[in-house]
């Protein structure tokens, strides 16, 4: 089975529905969010989930913007929370290895959880810091 089989499959076992886009990436729906899983070389054991473009950056507050993105990038175990190539939003992603299905199936359904409440833990952490001005 390739990757990208199992990577649906794992989906699937987490009770989500996968669907293909246009790229050939892998995305689901989840809590009326959307996530990509970029399946990369297909005998490496490696994923990466992808949350796109989930905050806005407002003009003035790039500083408070990087220092939010820094917390939770070191906070938040498996998870980059980054300004895009865009410099105008901010999206985050989690990266994992697995050993077999099993672990593959697991982890599918932790990154989902994690990028689930990313955006919201973003905005607390955001009220946060911007308190601290």
């Amino acid at each position: 089975m390739i990757k990208k089989e199992m990577i649906q499959e794992a989906i699937e076992a987490n009770g989500y529905k996968p669907q293909i886009d246009e790229d050939g990436d892998i995305f689901v729906r989840y809590q009326m969010k959307c996530f990509y899983f970029l399946t990369g070389d297909d005998e490496e054991p490696f994923v990466s989930a992808l949350f796109p473009q989930f905050a806005d950056i407002e003009e003035g507050e790039e500083a408070l913007t990087l220092a939010v993105c820094n917390k939770l990038s070191r906070e938040i175990k498996l998870t980059k929370v980054y300004i895009d190539r865009t410099l105008k939003s901010v999206s985050a992603n989690c990266e994992f290895f697995y050993t077999d299905e099993e672990s593959l199936k697991v982890n599918v359904g932790h990154i989902l959880r994690i990028l689930g409440m990313i955006r919201s833990t973003y905005y607390e952490v955001k009220a946060e810091l911007g308190n601290l001005e």
